[in-house]
Protein backbone atom coordinates (compact mmCIF):
# COMPACT_ATOMS: atom_id res chain seq x y z
CA UNK A 1 0.00 0.00 0.00
CA UNK A 2 1.10 3.52 -0.98
CA UNK A 3 2.35 6.32 2.22
CA UNK A 4 2.10 9.62 1.93
CA UNK A 5 5.45 11.39 2.38
CA UNK A 6 6.02 14.98 3.32
CA UNK A 7 8.65 16.82 1.88
CA UNK A 8 9.35 20.09 3.22
CA UNK A 9 10.79 22.42 0.98
CA UNK A 10 9.33 20.22 -1.97
CA UNK A 11 8.92 23.05 -4.38
CA UNK A 12 12.60 24.11 -4.27
CA UNK A 13 15.48 22.70 -6.40
CA UNK A 14 16.18 19.62 -4.61
CA UNK A 15 12.43 18.99 -3.24
CA UNK A 16 11.05 18.97 -6.25
CA UNK A 17 13.38 16.39 -7.82
CA UNK A 18 12.56 14.18 -4.54
CA UNK A 19 9.08 14.68 -4.65
CA UNK A 20 9.57 13.05 -8.63
CA UNK A 21 11.42 10.39 -6.85
CA UNK A 22 9.27 9.51 -4.52
CA UNK A 23 6.16 9.39 -7.06
CA UNK A 24 8.42 6.78 -9.35
CA UNK A 25 8.98 5.04 -6.33
CA UNK A 26 5.19 4.39 -5.83
CA UNK A 27 5.14 7.06 -2.46
CA UNK A 28 2.35 9.51 -2.78
CA UNK A 29 4.09 12.65 -2.35
CA UNK A 30 3.10 15.71 -0.27
CA UNK A 31 4.49 19.60 -0.33
CA UNK A 32 5.16 21.43 2.43
CA UNK A 33 6.22 25.39 1.24
CA UNK A 34 5.68 28.88 1.41
CA UNK A 35 4.36 28.55 -2.42
CA UNK A 36 3.42 26.19 -5.09
CA UNK A 37 6.10 24.53 -6.69
CA UNK A 38 6.76 25.68 -10.51
CA UNK A 39 7.81 22.60 -11.48
CA UNK A 40 3.99 20.29 -11.04
CA UNK A 41 0.89 21.36 -12.43
CA UNK A 42 -1.76 22.62 -10.71
CA UNK A 43 -3.44 19.79 -8.50
CA UNK A 44 -0.57 17.26 -9.98
CA UNK A 45 1.14 16.87 -6.26
CA UNK A 46 -0.57 17.96 -2.54
CA UNK A 47 0.62 20.99 -1.83
CA UNK A 48 0.24 22.66 1.83
CA UNK A 49 1.11 26.15 1.64
CA UNK A 50 3.29 27.05 4.89
CA UNK A 51 6.00 27.53 6.46
CA UNK A 52 8.33 25.28 9.03
CA UNK A 53 9.20 28.38 11.09
CA UNK A 54 5.60 27.43 11.95
CA UNK A 55 5.19 24.57 14.06
CA UNK A 56 1.12 24.39 13.78
CA UNK A 57 1.65 24.60 9.41
CA UNK A 58 4.11 21.44 9.44
CA UNK A 59 1.66 19.47 11.85
CA UNK A 60 -1.15 20.72 9.22
CA UNK A 61 0.83 19.23 6.42
CA UNK A 62 1.96 15.93 8.45
CA UNK A 63 -1.46 14.78 9.40
CA UNK A 64 -1.57 11.21 7.58
CA UNK A 65 1.65 10.82 6.57
CA UNK A 66 4.40 8.03 7.14
CA UNK A 67 7.33 10.28 7.26
CA UNK A 68 8.69 13.31 5.89
CA UNK A 69 11.84 14.58 4.20
CA UNK A 70 12.66 17.76 5.59
CA UNK A 71 14.51 19.85 2.73
CA UNK A 72 13.40 23.27 3.91
CA UNK A 73 16.47 25.46 4.06
CA UNK A 74 18.29 28.23 3.63
CA UNK A 75 20.64 26.77 1.33
CA UNK A 76 22.88 29.76 -0.10
CA UNK A 77 25.47 29.73 1.80
CA UNK A 78 26.00 34.09 1.19
CA UNK A 79 22.48 34.49 2.07
CA UNK A 80 23.61 32.79 5.55
CA UNK A 81 26.10 34.97 6.14
CA UNK A 82 24.39 37.98 5.46
CA UNK A 83 21.39 37.19 7.12
CA UNK A 84 22.21 34.86 10.05
CA UNK A 85 19.17 35.68 12.38
CA UNK A 86 16.77 34.60 9.44
CA UNK A 87 18.94 31.71 8.54
CA UNK A 88 19.40 30.50 12.10
CA UNK A 89 15.69 30.89 12.25
CA UNK A 90 14.74 28.47 8.94
CA UNK A 91 17.69 26.03 9.46
CA UNK A 92 17.73 25.50 13.19
CA UNK A 93 14.59 25.90 14.18
CA UNK A 94 12.56 24.87 11.30
CA UNK A 95 14.57 21.72 11.96
CA UNK A 96 12.80 21.63 15.81
CA UNK A 97 9.28 22.72 14.59
CA UNK A 98 9.58 19.65 12.08
CA UNK A 99 10.52 16.61 14.72
CA UNK A 100 8.08 18.29 17.31
CA UNK A 101 5.37 18.29 14.99
CA UNK A 102 6.06 14.42 13.65
CA UNK A 103 6.04 14.17 17.81
CA UNK A 104 2.66 15.73 18.01
CA UNK A 105 1.27 13.72 15.11
CA UNK A 106 2.62 10.55 15.49
CA UNK A 107 5.01 10.11 12.71
CA UNK A 108 8.17 8.40 13.95
CA UNK A 109 10.46 8.59 10.61
CA UNK A 110 11.89 11.61 9.45
CA UNK A 111 14.32 11.86 7.13
CA UNK A 112 17.02 15.27 7.64
CA UNK A 113 18.92 17.23 5.02
CA UNK A 114 22.12 18.27 6.37
CA UNK A 115 25.52 18.67 4.34
CA UNK A 116 28.91 17.94 3.76
CA UNK A 117 29.71 21.46 4.88
CA UNK A 118 29.65 19.96 8.56
CA UNK A 119 33.31 18.35 7.34
CA UNK A 120 34.52 22.07 6.09
CA UNK A 121 36.89 22.34 9.52
CA UNK A 122 38.23 18.91 9.41
CA UNK A 123 41.74 18.89 8.82
CA UNK A 124 42.12 15.45 7.13
CA UNK A 125 42.27 14.78 3.57
CA UNK A 126 39.17 12.35 3.60
CA UNK A 127 36.19 12.55 5.80
CA UNK A 128 33.63 10.35 6.57
CA UNK A 129 30.48 9.79 8.71
CA UNK A 130 32.76 8.38 11.31
CA UNK A 131 34.99 11.69 11.57
CA UNK A 132 35.27 13.83 14.66
CA UNK A 133 33.98 17.01 13.59
CA UNK A 134 35.02 20.51 15.30
CA UNK A 135 33.19 23.29 16.59
CA UNK A 136 31.98 24.77 13.20
CA UNK A 137 33.51 28.33 12.46
CA UNK A 138 30.61 29.39 9.87
CA UNK A 139 26.75 30.06 10.51
CA UNK A 140 25.45 27.57 7.59
CA UNK A 141 27.15 24.29 9.35
CA UNK A 142 26.51 25.68 12.96
CA UNK A 143 22.85 25.73 11.79
CA UNK A 144 22.78 22.49 9.84
CA UNK A 145 24.65 20.67 12.92
CA UNK A 146 22.26 21.94 15.38
CA UNK A 147 19.56 20.27 13.24
CA UNK A 148 21.40 16.75 13.32
CA UNK A 149 22.23 16.93 16.99
CA UNK A 150 18.16 18.18 17.34
CA UNK A 151 17.32 14.44 15.63
CA UNK A 152 19.70 12.28 18.01
CA UNK A 153 17.94 14.28 20.71
CA UNK A 154 14.67 13.35 19.85
CA UNK A 155 15.19 9.80 18.59
CA UNK A 156 16.65 9.44 21.74
CA UNK A 157 13.66 11.18 24.18
CA UNK A 158 10.60 10.05 21.98
CA UNK A 159 11.53 7.45 20.12
CA UNK A 160 11.54 9.27 16.74
CA UNK A 161 13.49 7.08 13.84
CA UNK A 162 15.76 9.79 12.58
CA UNK A 163 18.19 9.51 9.37
CA UNK A 164 20.78 12.44 8.57
CA UNK A 165 21.69 12.30 5.33
CA UNK A 166 24.93 14.99 4.28
CA UNK A 167 23.65 15.76 0.74
CA UNK A 168 27.13 16.99 -1.27
CA UNK A 169 26.52 20.51 -3.16
CA UNK A 170 23.69 19.33 -5.31
CA UNK A 171 23.33 20.74 -8.92
CA UNK A 172 21.70 19.87 -12.44
CA UNK A 173 17.70 21.38 -13.69
CA UNK A 174 16.19 23.52 -11.53
CA UNK A 175 19.25 24.55 -9.75
CA UNK A 176 19.08 28.58 -8.65
CA UNK A 177 21.04 30.46 -10.67
CA UNK A 178 23.17 32.15 -8.40
CA UNK A 179 24.81 28.59 -7.17
CA UNK A 180 28.03 28.16 -8.42
CA UNK A 181 27.80 25.72 -11.23
CA UNK A 182 25.09 28.02 -13.06
CA UNK A 183 26.49 30.70 -12.57
CA UNK A 184 29.72 29.59 -14.44
CA UNK A 185 27.67 27.63 -16.89
CA UNK A 186 25.40 30.74 -17.48
CA UNK A 187 28.21 32.78 -17.81
CA UNK A 188 30.19 30.12 -20.19
CA UNK A 189 27.06 30.73 -22.39
CA UNK A 190 26.85 34.12 -22.66
CA UNK A 191 30.12 34.90 -23.55
CA UNK A 192 31.26 36.57 -19.89
CA UNK A 193 34.18 35.54 -18.04
CA UNK A 194 33.93 33.22 -15.42
CA UNK A 195 35.07 34.53 -11.84
CA UNK A 196 36.26 32.70 -9.22
CA UNK A 197 36.92 33.87 -5.42
CA UNK A 198 40.25 33.76 -4.28
CA UNK A 199 42.73 31.10 -5.83
CA UNK A 200 39.85 28.35 -6.71
CA UNK A 201 42.48 25.56 -5.04
CA UNK A 202 38.63 25.30 -2.77
CA UNK A 203 37.68 21.45 -2.77
CA UNK A 204 34.08 20.70 -3.27
CA UNK A 205 32.22 17.54 -3.89
CA UNK A 206 29.31 17.85 -6.03
CA UNK A 207 26.31 15.17 -7.02
CA UNK A 208 24.04 15.22 -9.20
CA UNK A 209 20.79 16.23 -8.15
CA UNK A 210 18.85 13.15 -9.90
CA UNK A 211 21.12 11.39 -8.48
CA UNK A 212 21.00 12.90 -4.94
CA UNK A 213 16.70 12.33 -5.34
CA UNK A 214 17.10 8.40 -5.16
CA UNK A 215 19.55 8.79 -2.28
CA UNK A 216 16.57 10.39 -0.42
CA UNK A 217 14.20 7.58 -1.56
CA UNK A 218 16.43 4.67 -0.68
CA UNK A 219 16.79 6.06 2.94
CA UNK A 220 13.09 5.87 3.82
CA UNK A 221 14.30 2.26 3.79
CA UNK A 222 13.45 1.03 7.40
CA UNK A 223 17.48 -0.20 8.02
CA UNK A 224 18.44 3.28 7.56
CA UNK A 225 16.82 4.48 10.17
CA UNK A 226 19.01 6.20 13.46
CA UNK A 227 21.97 5.91 10.37
CA UNK A 228 23.50 8.80 9.21
CA UNK A 229 25.03 8.85 5.38
CA UNK A 230 27.11 11.01 3.00
CA UNK A 231 25.38 11.44 -0.15
CA UNK A 232 28.27 13.11 -2.36
CA UNK A 233 29.81 12.38 -5.37
CA UNK A 234 32.66 10.53 -6.45
CA UNK A 235 34.27 13.13 -7.84
CA UNK A 236 36.23 16.00 -5.67
CA UNK A 237 37.39 18.62 -7.98
CA UNK A 238 38.57 22.18 -7.00
CA UNK A 239 36.89 25.64 -8.13
CA UNK A 240 39.74 26.11 -11.07
CA UNK A 241 39.16 22.51 -11.92
CA UNK A 242 35.18 22.79 -12.21
CA UNK A 243 35.59 26.09 -14.26
CA UNK A 244 38.18 24.01 -16.74
CA UNK A 245 35.36 21.70 -17.35
CA UNK A 246 32.66 24.11 -17.90
CA UNK A 247 34.95 25.78 -20.66
CA UNK A 248 35.18 22.16 -22.16
CA UNK A 249 32.02 21.51 -21.81
CA UNK A 250 30.13 24.71 -22.53
CA UNK A 251 31.74 27.37 -24.14
CA UNK A 252 34.90 28.51 -24.54
CA UNK A 253 35.44 31.60 -21.58
CA UNK A 254 38.03 33.49 -20.05
CA UNK A 255 38.87 32.81 -15.76
CA UNK A 256 39.28 35.52 -13.83
CA UNK A 257 39.86 35.52 -10.60
CA UNK A 258 38.70 37.92 -7.72
CA UNK A 259 38.96 38.72 -4.17
CA UNK A 260 38.57 35.70 -2.24
CA UNK A 261 35.16 36.13 -0.13
CA UNK A 262 34.36 36.33 3.53
CA UNK A 263 33.00 33.76 5.35
CA UNK A 264 33.91 31.38 2.43
CA UNK A 265 34.10 27.27 3.29
CA UNK A 266 36.92 24.90 2.72
CA UNK A 267 36.64 21.85 1.17
CA UNK A 268 37.10 18.35 1.92
CA UNK A 269 37.43 14.54 -0.16
CA UNK A 270 34.05 13.03 1.10
CA UNK A 271 33.48 9.36 1.01
CA UNK A 272 30.27 8.12 0.71
CA UNK A 273 31.13 4.05 1.02
CA UNK A 274 28.49 3.93 3.68
CA UNK A 275 25.36 4.96 1.16
CA UNK A 276 26.88 2.04 -0.94
CA UNK A 277 27.29 -0.37 1.54
CA UNK A 278 24.38 0.18 3.18
CA UNK A 279 21.64 1.50 0.96
CA UNK A 280 22.84 0.19 -2.35
CA UNK A 281 23.20 3.99 -3.64
CA UNK A 282 26.05 6.13 -5.09
CA UNK A 283 26.40 8.91 -7.57
CA UNK A 284 26.21 7.43 -11.22
CA UNK A 285 26.72 10.75 -12.80
CA UNK A 286 29.91 12.31 -13.61
CA UNK A 287 30.61 15.96 -13.29
CA UNK A 288 31.48 16.40 -16.67
CA UNK A 289 28.09 14.65 -17.98
CA UNK A 290 26.14 16.07 -15.62
CA UNK A 291 27.64 19.51 -16.51
CA UNK A 292 26.68 18.84 -19.85
CA UNK A 293 23.13 17.63 -19.33
CA UNK A 294 22.39 21.40 -17.26
CA UNK A 295 23.37 22.91 -19.69
CA UNK A 296 20.91 20.92 -22.17
CA UNK A 297 18.15 21.09 -20.11
CA UNK A 298 18.61 25.08 -19.70
CA UNK A 299 19.00 25.03 -23.48
CA UNK A 300 15.36 23.02 -23.65
CA UNK A 301 14.00 25.55 -21.28
CA UNK A 302 14.82 28.52 -23.66
CA UNK A 303 13.31 26.67 -26.54
CA UNK A 304 10.14 26.29 -24.29
CA UNK A 305 7.04 27.76 -26.35
CA UNK A 306 6.12 31.74 -25.44
CA UNK A 307 3.10 30.85 -24.71
CA UNK A 308 4.32 29.03 -21.12
CA UNK A 309 4.76 30.19 -18.29
CA UNK A 310 8.37 30.37 -17.63
CA UNK A 311 9.29 28.36 -13.87
CA UNK A 312 9.78 30.86 -11.27
CA UNK A 313 13.40 31.32 -10.47
CA UNK A 314 13.50 28.96 -7.35
CA UNK A 315 14.78 31.14 -4.52
CA UNK A 316 14.73 29.73 -0.90
CA UNK A 317 13.54 32.81 0.29
CA UNK A 318 13.26 36.90 -0.46
CA UNK A 319 12.53 39.53 1.81
CA UNK A 320 8.94 39.86 0.59
CA UNK A 321 8.18 35.99 1.30
CA UNK A 322 9.77 36.31 4.90
CA UNK A 323 7.73 39.75 5.16
CA UNK A 324 4.47 37.72 4.22
CA UNK A 325 5.49 34.84 5.92
CA UNK A 326 6.01 36.79 9.36
CA UNK A 327 2.20 38.58 8.97
CA UNK A 328 0.84 35.10 7.84
CA UNK A 329 2.19 34.12 11.39
CA UNK A 330 0.99 37.24 13.31
CA UNK A 331 -2.72 35.95 12.05
CA UNK A 332 -2.22 32.14 13.67
CA UNK A 333 0.02 33.32 16.73
CA UNK A 334 -2.70 33.39 19.57
CA UNK A 335 -1.10 35.97 21.67
CA UNK A 336 -0.90 38.18 18.40
CA UNK A 337 -4.82 37.65 18.26
CA UNK A 338 -5.57 37.80 21.24
CA UNK A 339 -4.11 40.96 21.75
CA UNK A 340 -5.45 42.99 18.95
CA UNK A 341 -9.11 41.65 20.13
CA UNK A 342 -8.64 42.92 23.80
CA UNK A 343 -7.70 46.39 22.47
CA UNK A 344 -10.84 46.09 20.30
CA UNK A 345 -12.68 45.01 23.22
CA UNK A 346 -11.03 48.01 25.57
CA UNK A 347 -11.75 50.76 22.63
CA UNK A 348 -15.63 49.23 22.34
CA UNK A 349 -16.30 49.84 26.08
CA UNK A 350 -14.69 53.08 25.94
CA UNK A 351 -15.96 54.63 22.86
CA UNK A 352 -19.54 53.95 24.21
CA UNK A 353 -18.43 55.10 28.01
CA UNK A 354 -17.65 58.08 26.43
CA UNK A 355 -20.53 59.25 25.04
CA UNK A 356 -22.62 58.11 28.16
CA UNK A 357 -23.90 60.60 30.86
CA UNK A 358 -25.17 58.30 33.50
CA UNK A 359 -22.67 57.28 35.75
CA UNK A 360 -24.44 54.13 36.70
CA UNK A 361 -24.72 52.83 33.06
CA UNK A 362 -20.94 53.61 32.41
CA UNK A 363 -20.19 51.27 35.68
CA UNK A 364 -22.72 48.58 34.25
CA UNK A 365 -20.54 48.72 30.79
CA UNK A 366 -17.10 48.82 32.53
CA UNK A 367 -17.74 45.44 34.60
CA UNK A 368 -18.98 44.20 31.51
CA UNK A 369 -16.04 44.90 29.43
CA UNK A 370 -13.92 44.00 32.02
CA UNK A 371 -15.70 40.52 31.97
CA UNK A 372 -15.79 40.20 28.20
CA UNK A 373 -11.90 40.28 27.96
CA UNK A 374 -11.25 38.08 30.66
CA UNK A 375 -11.84 34.73 28.74
CA UNK A 376 -9.93 36.58 25.76
CA UNK A 377 -6.68 37.15 27.76
CA UNK A 378 -7.09 33.73 28.48
CA UNK A 379 -6.57 32.66 25.13
CA UNK A 380 -4.11 34.90 24.29
CA UNK A 381 -1.76 33.81 27.46
CA UNK A 382 -2.59 29.92 28.07
CA UNK A 383 -0.31 27.37 26.50
CA UNK A 384 -1.95 25.15 24.53
CA UNK A 385 -0.68 21.82 22.35
CA UNK A 386 1.30 22.69 18.78
CA UNK A 387 -1.48 21.29 17.35
CA UNK A 388 -4.08 23.33 18.19
CA UNK A 389 -2.20 26.89 18.42
CA UNK A 390 -4.64 27.50 15.30
CA UNK A 391 -7.33 26.98 17.11
CA UNK A 392 -6.19 28.84 20.12
CA UNK A 393 -5.81 31.63 17.80
CA UNK A 394 -9.28 31.46 15.59
CA UNK A 395 -11.28 31.20 19.20
CA UNK A 396 -9.54 34.28 20.33
CA UNK A 397 -10.61 36.24 17.42
CA UNK A 398 -14.53 34.86 17.62
CA UNK A 399 -14.63 35.41 20.96
CA UNK A 400 -13.10 38.89 20.56
CA UNK A 401 -15.88 39.50 17.53
CA UNK A 402 -18.81 38.27 19.59
CA UNK A 403 -17.53 40.48 22.58
CA UNK A 404 -17.57 43.99 20.56
CA UNK A 405 -20.81 42.76 18.68
CA UNK A 406 -22.26 42.14 22.15
CA UNK A 407 -20.99 45.63 23.65
CA UNK A 408 -22.11 47.15 20.77
CA UNK A 409 -25.98 45.56 20.77
CA UNK A 410 -26.17 46.24 24.48
CA UNK A 411 -25.43 50.26 24.00
CA UNK A 412 -27.91 50.47 21.44
CA UNK A 413 -30.84 48.67 22.76
CA UNK A 414 -30.24 49.48 26.95
CA UNK A 415 -33.19 51.62 27.83
CA UNK A 416 -33.91 49.43 30.59
CA UNK A 417 -34.03 50.76 34.45
CA UNK A 418 -31.51 49.74 36.67
CA UNK A 419 -32.69 46.77 37.66
CA UNK A 420 -32.90 45.43 33.89
CA UNK A 421 -28.89 46.56 33.47
CA UNK A 422 -27.92 44.50 36.87
CA UNK A 423 -29.08 41.86 35.28
CA UNK A 424 -27.71 41.40 32.43
CA UNK A 425 -24.09 42.33 33.33
CA UNK A 426 -24.61 39.70 36.33
CA UNK A 427 -25.39 37.20 33.23
CA UNK A 428 -22.58 38.10 31.52
CA UNK A 429 -20.08 37.85 34.65
CA UNK A 430 -21.62 34.23 35.38
CA UNK A 431 -20.98 33.47 31.56
CA UNK A 432 -17.50 35.04 31.63
CA UNK A 433 -16.52 33.20 34.25
CA UNK A 434 -17.94 30.13 33.58
CA UNK A 435 -16.06 30.38 29.94
CA UNK A 436 -12.71 31.55 31.47
CA UNK A 437 -12.39 28.48 33.78
CA UNK A 438 -12.87 25.91 30.61
CA UNK A 439 -10.87 28.14 28.86
CA UNK A 440 -8.21 27.15 31.30
CA UNK A 441 -9.19 23.70 31.65
CA UNK A 442 -9.08 22.91 28.06
CA UNK A 443 -5.64 22.85 27.24
CA UNK A 444 -4.62 20.16 29.54
CA UNK A 445 -7.70 17.75 28.14
CA UNK A 446 -5.93 18.32 24.67
CA UNK A 447 -2.40 17.30 25.46
CA UNK A 448 -1.30 14.18 24.63
CA UNK A 449 -1.02 11.68 26.70
CA UNK A 450 2.90 11.25 27.96
CA UNK A 451 4.61 8.41 28.45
Amino acid sequence: MSSVVLVTGGAGFIGSHVVDGLAAAGYIPRILDVRASPWHGAGEIETVIGDVRRVDDVVDALRGCSAVCHLAAAADVGEVHAEPGWATELNAMGTLNVLEAARVTGVRRVLYASTVWVYSDVDAPEADEETLLPSPAHVYTAGKLSGELYCRSYAELYGLETTVLRFGIPYGPRARPAAVIPSFVDRARSGKPITIAGTGEQERSFVYVEDLARGVVKALAPGAAGGTYNLAGDETVTIRELAEIVKDEVAEAEILHTEGRAGDLRGASICSRRADEELGWRATTPLREGVRSYAAWLDQQALAPASEPEPLPVVEDSGLRRLLSRLAGVGSDPMYVGAAGLIAVASAVISVILGMRDIGKAADFTLTGIALMFPIWVLATTTWPPAYRRMQAAAAGLVATISVVAIGLLSAGDGGGGDMRLSWVFVLVVLSACLTHALRVLPSRLAPDST
